[in-house]
């Protein structure tokens, strides 16, 4: 296996802070749990802002679950990622802040997502991966 140095593999953004913006998260005293018929809507939100060599991704999330059209679980979280471009790189500024600046805020979205859902009381509830590639020319994404 070749060996490579750290330069070679660094990228050419840098990531400067990731920071919780919003979050609201609500459910009922009885939550349905381990039946068929409990639907789940997740919307992904991105919006990218370029200013020169600056990107920053506003992300967020929503979440409902619904157990015969009642309201059982929601919650709102919204992440921003603020990045720079420090070198040369064949990606445009605007493609990084959808595709990679997104899916590396993604995962802070998941794991304060989970958080409160376990300690809601509902276990774990896992977000799934995203595909933020297939998602880049879309500002928002049900998945």
């Amino acid at each position: 296996m070749e060996k490579k140095e750290i330069n070679e593999l660094s990228s050419a953004f840098q990531i400067n802070n990731i920071l919780l913006i919003e979050s609201r998260f609500k459910r009922i005293p009885n939550v349905t749990f381990n039946n068929p018929e409990i639907k789940r809507e997740i919307t992904i939100d991105i919006e990218v802002n370029v200013i020169e060599n600056k990107v920053s991704v506003s992300e967020s999330l929503s979440f409902k679950q619904t157990f015969k059209d009642e309201e059982e679980v929601s919650a709102f979280i919204k992440m921003f990622g603020d990045f720079e471009k420090k070198d040369d790189s064949p990606l445009d500024t605007e493609e990084f802040g959808k595709i990679n600046g997104s899916a590396i805020i993604y995962p802070y979205i998941r794991e304060h997502f989970s958080q409160l859902a376990a300690k809601a009381g509902l276990g774990l509830i896992f977000l799934p991966p995203v595909n933020f590639v297939k998602m880049k020319s879309e500002s928002q994404t049900k998945i």
